[in-house]
């Protein structure tokens, strides 16, 4: 039996403004008509901030051209990889950091993103002087370029990270209040869910909305264990839940949210085609999802052109997309 979501919540519209912003939504994908769908508000809650900004943006501020990417990387191994060959050469250091985190809040601006959840790792926030100067930088260039978009940053931790000297550490940079959500990624498989509960332990005292990348390469039952292991609110990637049914009706009843990455997915290699997006499964048998970018300037496509893709391949209809993009939208 197909379930289906209804969105209520309060996200900027009423009577027939939201109509019309509706109207405008179907007609972008109908049409397709980049203009029209940028323009209307839309989220992206699974945002790498050093890879969240356009290659063309970067290549501009760079002065020379990058390779773009292929068609398909062959796992985050091969993205990796491309990565280093093709991008990291010319943007060595802080300077070239602190460049792609303020491209990543210039592409919200552009795609109208009204709900931003970028994430930033602790060496990160060491490599340009800390904590306090940190800050300032990114509510800096939130403030400059999409101040009314509301934002959580997230603090994220590669699974192979020192977790004795995280964990010893963490505290400093979420007690500062700056952060609302907390995120684990680089692999699945490699630890232990359990080897993340301090961090997670630490996370829930700060009242941090919990999340982790599960269920991108791994398994349906990979996804229900993180969620009841580490307390997970949401899901990042989390598409192997798909494969089951009991599954997928665990994470529609306990209200988990999975932050999915179309182009990322494909290009990666762990959904077939866009055809064949596990999205649709998740949708119709009730699980929440939304739509998001991961690496804008690794898969060279944003928000905007994630919907469309999507409804071109036939996956959801206008009407189910445009019930994502309110979803993600929600409580902002």
């Amino acid at each position: 039996m197909i379930k289906c979501h209804v969105v209520a919540g309060n996200i900027g519209f009423v009577g027939r403004s939201m109509e019309k912003t509706d109207n405008i939504f179907y007609e972008g994908l109908t049409e397709g008509n980049t203009e029209k769908l940028l323009s209307v508000p839309k989220s992206d809650l699974h945002n790498h901030s050093s890879k969240g900004c356009r290659r063309v943006w970067l290549e501009e501020k760079l002065g020379r051209k990058l390779e773009a990417p292929p068609e398909r990387f062959g796992g985050l191994d091969g993205m990796h990889e491309w990565f280093t060959e093709n991008i990291k050469p010319y943007c060595r250091g802080s300077e070239a950091l602190i460049l792609r985190w303020e491209g990543s809040f210039i592409e919200a601006k552009r795609n109208n993103i009204k709900r931003l959840s970028m994430n930033f790792g602790a060496a990160d926030i060491e490599l340009v002087g800390g904590m306090d100067v940190f800050t300032k930088l990114i509510e800096g260039f939130h403030k400059k370029h999409c101040p009314d978009t509301f934002f959580e940053p997230e603090i994220t931790y590669p699974s192979l990270c020192d977790l004795e000297l995280e964990v010893g550490r963490i505290e400093k940079y979420i007690s500062t209040g700056f952060f609302k959500t907390i995120d684990v990624c680089g692999g699945e498989d490699i630890r232990p869910f359990e080897d993340f509960k301090p961090l997670y332990r630490k996370a829930e005292e700060y009242h941090l909305i919990k999340r982790m990348h599960v269920g991108e390469s791994g398994s349906a039952e990979d996804v229900r264990k993180a969620v009841e292991v580490l307390g997970l609110d949401e899901v990042h990637h989390g598409i192997g839940a798909a494969t089951s049914a009991e599954i997928m009706n665990f994470l529609a009843d306990n209200d988990i949210q999975l932050n999915v990455c179309p182009s990322s997915n494909v290009m990666l290699g762990y959904a077939p085609s866009y055809k064949e997006h596990p999205i649709k499964a998740l949708y119709e048998n009730g699980v929440k999802v939304t739509i998001n970018t991961d690496d804008l300037l690794l898969f060279d496509s944003s928000i905007e052109n994630e919907y469309l893709l999507l409804y071109r391949a036939g996956v959801l209809s206008a009407e189910q997309l445009n019930d994502i993009r309110k979803l993600g939208l929600a409580n902002c």
